[in-house]
């Protein structure tokens, strides 16, 4: 009987260390993690600002400006090669506007508009995505759910710079309740 109260107990603890912990847990068994928007940026990106927040001198400072662009190019590498599921916005490239109107790359954006109506996201905000195979092209207002393989990789100028680039397995239309911005 100890020994099965023991054994209760720890998995118990072991379980309540794995929730507690705020960090991705990242493991070959993982079919597909799902990941919001704050999970591609390392937990250091901003630390240079400070906790009172950004002045308005602050962005006339060339050094503020540059941890802020640096920040903008910081990755997790634990997340390469994994496969993820990440919510959000199309931002078709190369569209053959044939009968289907599709799309083999897209760029996935946190809100909808970016890179068309306001400036792009920082190149960590932004995946650039390619399925093998045409899929259809979603209203600049259609939120989307995406699972593929990521890789950190150069900035892409043909994708407004984006580092994370996703080979899509799946895309799916989603309601916006079910968008996960990480906020």
């Amino acid at each position: 009987m100890k020994f099965i109260v023991y054994i209760i107990i720890s998995i118990y603890l072991a379980c309540s260390a794995i929730y507690a912990n705020d960090t991705i847990e990242i493991t070959s068994e993982t079919s597909v993690l799902p990941i919001t928007w704050t999970d591609l940026l390392p937990a250091d990106a901003f630390d240079f600002v400070p906790e009172s927040g950004v002045t308005d001198e602050m962005w006339r400072d060339p050094d503020f400006l540059t941890a802020v662009e640096e920040a903008g190019l910081a990755t997790v590498t634990e997340l390469n090669g994994v496969n993820i599921r990440l919510t959000g916005f199309m931002v078709p490239l190369d569209v053959d506007f044939g009968e289907a109107e599709t799309v083999t790359e897209f760029v996935l954006v946190p809100s909808a508009g970016m890179c068309m109506h306001v400036p792009p996201p920082p190149p960590n905000q932004m995946l650039m995505v390619r399925f093998n195979k045409p899929v259809r092209i979603r209203h600049m207002y259609q939120p989307i759910g995406i699972n593929g393989v990521i890789n950190i990789e150069e900035p892409n100028d043909e994708a407004f710079g984006s580092i994370y680039n996703v080979t899509g397995e799946l895309v799916e239309d989603v309601t916006y309740k079910d968008l996960d911005l990480g906020r």
